[in-house]
C-alpha cells in the first residue's frame, strides 16, 4: 500500500482527477453526432492521454528530487521510497504501454493521433530530462507544458474525428494553452529559490518573479475568454445552439450560462490572485503557500468548459 501511495504521490493524483476534461474536450467539439463519442477510439485515447500525462509526472518527480527534497519533502521521499531503479522500470513500463496504445490508435485508422501520443511522449522527455531538459532553460521553459500538456491532447481529440485542422479548435487549444498556463505559472514561482539553488533556469528567473506573475495574470484572463468563445464558436458554426423557450435547448442554453459564468467569476478570481501575488512583498512565499489552490483552479475551469461543451453541442 505504501508504493501505491508513493506512486500516487509522484504521478500528481490530484491534478490527474481534474484533467480528463483535458482528454476529452477535443473529441466533443469534434464530434458530429453524440453516438460518435461511444466508440473505442475514444477510451483509447483517453487511456493513452493518462499514460503519457503520469509518465510526464514520474520523470519530473525522478528528476526534481533534489530540487524537491529542499520544499516539497512528501514527493521526494516518496522517489526515495520507490527508488531511482524502481522509478525507471515504472517509466519504461509506461512508455511501452503509451506506444502500445498508440498503435492500437494506428490500427483503428487514427494515425494522426498516433503521431501526436509520441510526439507528447518525447516533449515530456525533453522536457524533465536531460540533454535538453528544458525546463531549466528559461525562456523556453513553459513551452513544452503548454503545447504538450495543453494544447496537444485537444488537437488529438480533434483529430479522432476529423481530417484537417478547424480555425476553432486551434483558436480553443491556444487559449486553453494559454489559460492553463497562467495557472500554472504558481508552481513555477513557489520554486523559484529552490530552483536557483539548484542551477535550473525557469521563467520566474528569466523575466523576474513579480513580471512573471503578471503574465500569468494575462495568460489566464486573455486564454479564459479565448477557450470559452471557441467552444462557442464551434457550437454556432455546427448550428447545435437551437430551441425555443421551455424546449430542451433552451434548458441545456439555461444550464450552459450558468456554468459559464462560474467559470467566468473563476478565472476572474485566478487573475486577481495572479496580480496581488506580483504585488506581494514576498511573491515566491505567498505562491508556495498558494499553489495549493492549483488543483482546484484547474478542477473550477477545465469541467464547467467541458460540460459547456456538451451542453452547447449535445444539449440542445
Amino acid at each position: 500500500m505504501k508504493a501505491l501511495r508513493d506512486f500516487l504521490v509522484i504521478s500528481r493524483a490530484g491534478i490527474q482527477v481534474a484533467s480528463l476534461p483535458t482528454a476529452l474536450i477535443g473529441c466533443v467539439l469534434a464530434a458530429r453526432t453524440l453516438a460518435e463519442l461511444w466508440d473505442m477510439s475514444v477510451l483509447v485515447y483517453v487511456l493513452l492521454f493518462f499514460v503519457v500525462l503520469t509518465f510526464a509526472c514520474n520523470l519530473n518527480c525522478l528528476a526534481d528530487a533534489d530540487v524537491d527534497a529542499l520544499h516539497k519533502k512528501r514527493m521526494s521521499e516518496a522517489v526515495r521510497s520507490l527508488g531511482e531503479t524502481g522509478i525507471k522500470a515504472i517509466l519504461a513500463a509506461e512508455a511501452v504501454l503509451a506506444f502500445a496504445l498508440a498503435a492500437l490508435l494506428a490500427a483503428l485508422e487514427r494515425d494522426v493521433v498516433f503521431m501526436t501520443g509520441a510526439l507528447a511522449l518525447g516533449i515530456a522527455y525533453a522536457y524533465s530530462a536531460p540533454p535538453l531538459r528544458i525546463k531549466k532553460r528559461g525562456w523556453l521553459s513553459p513551452l513544452p507544458v503548454m503545447f504538450g500538456l495543453y494544447a496537444l491532447p485537444p488537437i488529438g481529440g480533434w483529430y479522432l474525428f476529423r481530417e484537417s485542422f478547424d480555425g476553432a479548435i486551434v483558436a480553443f487549444a491556444l487559449g486553453y494553452a494559454m489559460l492553463m498556463e497562467g495557472l500554472t505559472i504558481v508552481n513555477t514561482c513557489e520554486d523559484l529559490p529552490e530552483d536557483e539553488a539548484a542551477g535550473v533556469r525557469t521563467l520566474a528567473h528569466a523575466l523576474g518573479i513579480r513580471r512573471t506573475l503578471v503574465l500569468g495574470a494575462w495568460l489566464a484572463g486573455a486564454g479564459g475568454i479565448g477557450a470559452a468563445g471557441a467552444v462557442a464558436a464551434v457550437a454556432v458554426m455546427r448550428g447545435s445552439i437551437r430551441g425555443g423557450p421551455g424546449s430542451p435547448g433552451a434548458v441545456s442554453l439555461i444550464v450552459a450560462g450558468a456554468l459559464a459564468a462560474y467559470y467566468g467569476v473563476q478565472v476572474a478570481a485566478a487573475v486577481r490572485i495572479l496580480r496581488g501575488l506580483a504585488r506581494d512583498e514576498d511573491p515566491a512565499a505567498e505562491c508556495k503557500r498558494l499553489a495549493a489552490l492549483m488543483p482546484a483552479w484547474f478542477l473550477k475551469t477545465r469541467y464547467p468548459l467541458l460540460f459547456i461543451a456538451v451542453l452547447l453541442n449535445w444539449g440542445a
